[in-house]
């Protein structure tokens, strides 16, 4: 499966729901590189948006990540819910091993970044997704916690069938 990803100019996302999610990061970083995970507030998060919202802890030795709060349309995305799991625990493992660079250079770079994840279709074709991830940091030297919100587009209902039948062929 040939997953991948594109950056996305977070002065121009042209995603209202992930411009409003950089907006809000932004104005909590008050003058720092990053906000701390307590200066978020989600009951602060439109109720169309909170349903695709990820909060990552990040582990060191080794190096990890592992979700703290995965939302419910991301649950009903992936017919799985991960919270306090591993994201290597994504399926399918290209998948898992694409969003995990995503996360890697957030953490790396210490930097908000957006993406287009492009998922393979059983078609030849792909089906998008867009998302914003954004770094936050209690001791302002390293990244310990990522903020992450999703947006789907047209293609919605092919991504989910693309997670189901993982899910079923994981099951089965």
């Amino acid at each position: 499966m040939d997953v991948r990803y594109n950056r996305l100019k977070l002065e121009r996302l042209g995603f209202d729901d992930l411009g409003w999610a950089y907006a809000y990061w932004r104005g909590k970083c008050q003058g720092r590189w990053a906000p701390a995970w307590p200066d978020i507030d989600l009951a602060a998060v439109p109720p169309p948006v909170l349903p695709r919202v990820c909060v990552i802890d990040v582990k060191t030795a080794p190096t990890d990540f592992v979700y703290r709060f995965w939302g419910t349309r991301i649950t009903d995305m992936h017919h799985y819910d991960l919270t306090g799991r591993s994201v290597r625990r994504l399926t399918p493992p290209e998948y898992a091993e694409c969003i995990w660079r995503q996360y890697l250079e957030v953490y790396e770079t210490k930097s908000p970044a957006a993406f287009l994840t492009e998922v393979p279709l059983d078609i030849g074709a792909h089906a998008y997704y867009a998302v914003v991830r954004m770094p936050l940091s209690a001791d302002l030297e390293t990244v310990d916690t990522i903020l992450s919100v999703e947006q789907y587009g047209d293609q919605s209902g092919e991504l989910k069938e693309i997670f189901e039948k993982q899910w079923r062929d994981d099951q089965g």
